[in-house]
């Protein structure tokens, strides 16, 4: 006779959004993929696990892009929002999000 099964209930990963410089998160990144946002414009998604096993995303930015790469997939990364650099941005632009990452040397156990 077969044992009885635990169930737990699957969840999308909470997403992330970035709005005030100072907000950070942290965790191994499990993920990144290309997605399609507002009707036609690209730019990827990245999925990161944090230490509780919880999962979060996040879209990429111009500066989050150049600095993640899909080789840091099993590395624990740390991202901070450090402040809005408007200096290169033409009238009806958003300024430009900037990052600090952080990322391990070695990928974590597991992955």
């Amino acid at each position: 006779m077969r044992a009885r099964r635990e169930m737990v209930e699957a969840k999308a990963p909470e997403m992330i959004k970035f709005t005030r410089p100072g907000q950070e998160v942290a965790g191994v990144l499990v993920n990144l993929e290309p997605v399609t946002v507002k009707g036609d414009s690209q730019t990827i998604e990245y999925t990161l696990q944090d230490e509780s096993g919880e999962r979060m995303t996040f879209l990429g930015t111009n500066d989050l892009n150049k600095k993640l790469r899909p080789d840091y997939i099993g590395h624990f990364i740390g991202i901070r929002y450090e402040k809005d650099d408007d200096s290169f941005t033409r009238p009806g632009q958003s300024a430009a999000k900037v990052f600090k990452v952080f990322v391990s040397k070695e990928k974590e156990p597991g992955f």
